[in-house]
């Protein structure tokens, strides 16, 4: 099926029977990992008088998943991640489906860390008007997938970025990387300060969604996006995240 989406006067055509996921699932081993948190375990209900596990002799499948949404696969995060706000994952505006636009970016040298800074982004403007970008970092190899990030001091993003991407209409970034920010910066967590604030106050309608995956196959270019996350009442959740061709 092909949906016809109006975008500021102008027609994008949207395939959706082809999704493509760029999602790091959250698995019961070899997961991805970061910041030296547990992994996620997955434990089945067991009483004396039930069984919540199938393989056991349950009468149904009956789980506890305890995670950090922050390091264990694609997740979703708004502004509570870092301010204090009077809202949490639940109420933030994301469209069932938007436009997106990919790039694909090379990190510089500084000093001992590799950055995305604004002439690796090489963006000076938003002519679609478009509100999510993606951003896929090289090299891209597939131990994204189950790579284990803690104290490797991966690339990140110069605070400066975000402001740019901010000024230019963007509302909803995604990126491979595990953090916007530097994996140890004091906490000052200046990327997602810049991104979430604007004249000190939080919107709703802003997110910062990281550990995604895109395949070297999947081209730059634009996409139609959908943001599939959760109502959980806290900061980050784990999200779904599908592109979509579009001509």
């Amino acid at each position: 099926m092909k949906v016809q989406l109006q975008h500021h006067g102008k027609p994008y055509q949207i395939d959706l029977t082809r999704s493509l996921d760029i999602s790091i699932a959250i698995r019961k081993s070899a997961n991805v990992n970061c910041y030296f948190l547990e992994d996620p375990t997955f434990a089945y209900f067991e009483s004396p008088q039930f069984s919540g596990n199938l393989s056991a002799g349950g009468s149904v499948n009956c789980e506890k998943i305890a995670l950090y949404p922050h390091a264990s696969g694609t997740h979703t995060e708004c502004a509570l991640h870092v301010a204090n706000v009077d809202f949490d994952m639940r109420h933030i505006q994301i469209p069932a489906l938007q436009l997106c636009k990919l790039i694909t970016v090379q990190p510089v040298i500084s000093g001992n860390d590799k950055i995305i800074n604004k002439e690796a982004l090489n963006i000076n403007d938003n002519n679609e008007q478009f509100e999510a970008i993606v951003v896929r970092t090289l090299p891209n190899e597939a131990d994204k997938l189950h790579k284990n990030y803690s104290d490797t001091n991966p690339v990140y993003f110069d605070p400066e970025v975000l402001t740019l991407l901010k000024d230019l209409g963007f509302k909803h970034i995604l990126t491979d990387l595990p953090s916007i920010d530097k994996e140890s910066d004091e906490g000052r967590l200046s990327a997602h300060k810049n991104w979430f604030l604007i004249d000190g106050n939080a919107p709703q309608d802003r997110t910062i969604t990281e550990l995604i995956y895109i395949e070297n196959q999947i081209q730059d270019g634009i996409y139609g996006l959908s943001m599939q996350v959760p109502s959980l009442q806290t900061d980050a959740v784990p999200s779904r995240i599908l592109l979509y061709p579009c001509e």
